[in-house]
């Protein structure tokens, strides 16, 4: 009787979370509408529009049609498609500070939604393997867990197999690169990546949190092409400015 009571008493708490937005808690007045109410999608909308198509920058008004920027039509980058979320500021951003530095995993059901949708509006080729952006291994303990890891997890699961996380190793440390100019970020990542040599033939999609300049993308890419692998292409939440 008592264990009948825990389970009913269970399921309702499990209800009544399930009827909350995941990221202001508000009721839901829909379940279908799960894991978001109708305010907090419109915050954290994705760009359909107004980006770079080669390396997602996003430009000052979200209806210009997407057409590749200056930069990239000067030199295109060494991955193939990029698919992302959307613009790196306001409520994104947020979500993105909570979860990595504020170590909020209750966010994983509404960040694993985000991914299912941006993976499939973006319609990129399915690849041969996921590979997280890597970390040192100190980093990962000081921080206590590596967000692109968690997140190449949760597209893993979209995309039907889990990723290799053996796939590139950070071989050398790196400053911040939060601290640094475009021209110093590009410098500080440069060669600081190795690829396994297992990516050889490959079709490889690389996922990271937030594509700033481009430089740690830039440099894994290079890192996985020089291992000989096939395509690369890259996937990130958020854009920033």
């Amino acid at each position: 009787m008592v264990g009948a009571g825990l389970s009913r008493g269970l399921a309702a708490v499990l209800h009544v979370l399930g009827r909350r937005c995941q990221f202001c808690a508000a009721v839901l007045e829909h379940a279908d509408a799960f894991p978001l109410c109708r305010n907090c999608r419109a915050l954290l909308a994705p760009r359909v529009s107004g980006y770079c198509p080669d390396c997602g920058i996003c430009y000052a008004d979200p209806a210009t049609p997407v057409y590749s920027c200056l930069s990239c039509r000067q030199g295109k980058p060494p991955w193939s498609g990029v698919a992302f979320h959307g613009l790196y500021s306001g409520a994104l951003r947020e979500l993105i500070q909570q979860y990595k530095f504020g170590h909020d995993h209750g966010l994983g059901l509404l960040l694993r939604d985000l991914i299912r949708e941006a993976w499939e509006r973006h319609g990129l080729p399915r690849p041969d393997c996921i590979v997280p952006v890597p970390m040192l291994p100190a980093r990962v303990l000081d921080r206590g867990f590596n967000q692109s890891a968690e997140l190449a997890g949760m597209l893993g699961k979209v995309i039907g197999f889990p990723p290799l996380l053996s796939g590139l190793r950070k071989i050398r440390d790196t400053s911040a690169q939060s601290s640094l100019g475009r021209a110093e970020r590009h410098r500080n990542v440069a060669g600081a990546f190795e690829a396994a040599a297992s990516l050889s033939g490959r079709h490889v999609l690389l996922v990271d949190d937030v594509m700033t300049t481009g430089a740690t993308l830039t440099a894994c890419a290079k890192a996985c092409l020089a291992a000989k692998a096939r395509r690369v292409d890259i996937f990130f939440l958020g854009r920033a400015v």
